[in-house]
């Protein structure tokens, strides 16, 4: 059976919005200045973000949301990409938001999601540790339990937006993994933790990104064992499922600025002029130029596939994990070939280009990198 990977009105009518209010809201210029500034995005424009109902556009009604689907959300993620708008977006509604409505108590979701829909509250996934790498195994950070509460201990790296946050969805290692049994026990639990208790701290991580990210360490901070989200010991497999999901919506976002990066750099090929004549005219700057567009068309169709049947309840891990990995090297390399077109000029600092290429490298990394899902797909193949 085909599938139709093409919007609906609705969709359609969002991706309109949503190229206009970005458009007008985030110049190259105010990008600048939300990455020289300290929270690393507009909370004025959060709430209009709220106001138009993008917070919580896929999460039920009775939670305060707008009862949307999962694609509903991916042209709002492409137009983000085009405009580059720093957002803790993906990280609160689709990471920390997705997994407390896949595995939180029906208290957690009253509280929490209601908070998030209105730009209330922000929560930062608080994952990646010294290891590196994305996975189960690679969870140090500990959380016992003492009494009616869990004390955390350690410390996360890389943690987005956490000198903004309200709270952290940590995941910490609560026993060992147990993965040989088939009961799903991976010794991970996740916790949701207040950004501002006693023993925790933040230490801020410059990056070639330009992103908000910080180190974050917890020094036996108390949580009560009414924040444990899921269940206790197997908490990696709703956070990787929530995870795949954003990791999708970051592929629309990369599309979104291969938009905007193969419009500057087919521009340019035509504008420059070398021995009387535009690049663009010269067979080897024109591969370069294509290789943008069919990076960027490639990973588009492959990124809708996944979302497609994510939205209609399917079977997603394999497309999802194609469509992230190609992503992720998409991105590495059209900002390469566009590097090579532009030549010299795109390495002045004050050049468009380079905020896409430097925020690609964040894209690349961040929710694991190419590798991590090339991984899944050979685990899945059986080899």
């Amino acid at each position: 059976m085909a599938i139709d990977l093409t919007f609906d009105d609705h969709q359609l009518l969002l991706q309109r919005s949503a190229n206009e209010f970005f458009r007008r809201r985030y110049p190259s210029e105010f990008v600048r200045e939300i990455e020289a500034a300290e929270v690393g995005y507009s909370p004025e424009h959060w709430r209009e973000m709220a106001g138009l109902g993008w917070l919580g556009i896929n999460f039920p009604e009775r939670y305060g949301g707008g009862g949307g689907g999962f694609l509903d959300l991916y042209p709002i993620y492409e137009e983000m990409g085009r405009y580059l708008v720093p957002s803790p977006h993906l990280d609160t509604v689709a990471v920390a938001g997705g997994a407390i409505l896949a595995a939180g108590t029906d208290a957690q979701r009253q509280e929490l999601l209601p908070a998030i829909a209105s730009g209330e509250c922000i929560i930062s996934p608080a994952i990646l540790e010294r290891d590196g790498s994305f996975g189960s195994d690679a969870i140090e950070c500990s959380a016992t339990q003492r009494g009616g509460d869990f004390v955390v201990s350690g410390a996360k790296l890389l943690v987005p937006f956490a000198r903004s946050a309200d709270r952290f969805l940590c995941a910490a290692r609560t026993g060992t993994a147990n993965s040989g049994s088939g009961s799903g026990d991976d010794g991970v639990s996740l916790l949701l933790v207040d950004a501002h208790a006693e023993g925790v701290a933040c230490e801020p991580l410059p990056n070639i990104g330009g992103h908000a990210l910080s180190a974050v360490f917890f020094d036996e901070v108390v949580t009560p064992a009414e924040n444990l989200v899921g269940e206790l010991g197997r908490g990696w497999a709703p956070l990787s499922d929530a995870t795949t999901k954003a990791a999708v919506l970051q592929t629309a976002t990369i599309v979104g600025a291969a938009q905007a990066v193969l419009e500057m750099t087919n521009q340019y090929a035509k504008d420059r002029e070398q021995f009387d004549n535009p690049i663009g005219r010269y067979q080897a700057v024109q591969y370069m130029v294509t290789d943008i567009l069919i990076d960027m068309h490639r990973a588009d169709l492959l990124a809708k596939q996944a979302a497609f049947r994510i939205d209609a309840g399917k079977p997603f891990e394999r497309e999802a994990a194609i469509a992230i990995a190609f992503g992720k090297q998409a991105a590495a390399h059209l900002h390469r070939q566009a590097h090579e077109v532009h030549a010299g000029v795109a390495f002045i600092v004050e050049h468009d280009l380079t905020l896409y290429s430097r925020r690609s490298k964040f894209w690349e990394n961040h929710l694991g990198d190419a590798r991590t899902y090339q991984e899944r797909l050979a685990t899945a193949m059986g080899i």
